[in-house]
């Protein structure tokens, strides 16, 4: 009976211990699932974060894309509007000036500009003066293409006759080999620059670009009359109404800019005759040294 009760207790214990170790594989397992399934859950987050990341990136992807296609698009138009800009404006005409100084008549000027056999455009000015026994006369011919809003010279002459010294330069501009080459044997002092102009393109390169609008301060580089390298700037004043051939027209004023208010120089261009200059000024030490006024505009294709 002892060996009985000895056998029963013996196999109470080992219950005891067997559910014992049952409940610690429980816990352990309990334990492992639950880091199991942090790690799952961790893993889970950061999938998705990754994803959310992804979905972010590739939908900015488009929109920036599309957005440097507008603004493409949008440069691309602005082109093109100041091309058409220009090819209006570059129109045969012919304007007749008189030519003033503090309201007295001391000569003329004249404006023209031309179609070329070959297509090219020829733009031609001049004035003619006198005072007593002083005479000045002075002509500027350049040859120039255009290419989109941009005036290309070909060629440019200048030619001062009268009291005092004559002048005659010429120069070419080799647009294919990229050089300037003076046709009269004088020196050039002038470098290379595609955008280059003459001292006669500059005034009507003025006029597209105050037609165009975009801005209201300019910069242009050019080949003066004695072939040295210079630059002109000028900036739009604003807007006012002057008496032209007989009428009250609004005009935009334009004055030149220097380093020095020794001189000024103001030009007036009538929108509604195609932006052609009508006035210009000369101011030197507070007094007005010559002025310019329209009396004649014919455009070419007018009948």
């Amino acid at each position: 009976m002892s060996a009985r009760l000895n056998l029963r207790r013996g196999s109470e214990s080992d219950i005891l211990n067997f559910h014992s170790q049952e409940r610690v594989y429980m816990d352990q397992f309990k334990v492992r699932h639950a880091i199991i399934r942090s790690i799952i859950a961790v893993a889970v987050a950061v999938l998705l974060l990754v994803f959310s990341v992804l979905m972010v990136v590739y939908a900015e992807e488009p929109a920036s894309e599309q957005a440097g296609m507008e603004s493409v698009t949008s440069a691309e138009q602005d082109a093109h509007h100041a091309a058409q800009l220009a090819q209006q404006i570059t129109r045969a005409y012919r304007a007749e000036y008189d030519l003033s100084r503090r309201g007295r008549t001391h000569g003329t000027a004249l404006r023209e500009l031309k179609k070329t056999d070959e297509g090219m455009w020829q733009y031609h000015t001049n004035t003619e003066a006198s005072l007593l026994f002083l005479s000045d006369r002075r002509y500027n011919d350049s040859v120039f293409q255009l290419s989109g809003s941009q005036v290309q010279p070909l060629n440019y002459v200048y030619e001062r006759r009268g009291t005092g010294s004559n002048r005659y330069y010429a120069v070419t501009f080799n647009r294919e080999n990229e050089y300037l080459r003076n046709d009269n044997g004088d020196a050039i002092h002038a470098q290379w620059r595609d955008d280059l102009l003459d001292a006669n393109t500059v005034l009507h390169q003025l006029q597209i670009d105050v037609a165009i609008g975009a801005e209201d301060h300019f910069e242009y580089f050019l080949i003066d009359e004695d072939g040295r390298d210079t630059s002109y700037e000028f900036a739009v004043d604003g807007r006012e109404s002057i008496r032209v051939l007989g009428e009250n027209q609004e005009v935009i004023r334009v004055s030149r800019v220097r380093d020095h208010d020794r001189r000024q120089t103001y030009f007036w261009f009538a929108p509604k005759l195609n932006y052609t200059m009508v006035r210009m000024q000369q101011i030197e030490g507070g007094k007005e040294q010559a002025q310019v006024n329209l009396t004649k505009l014919r455009f070419s294709d007018e009948r």
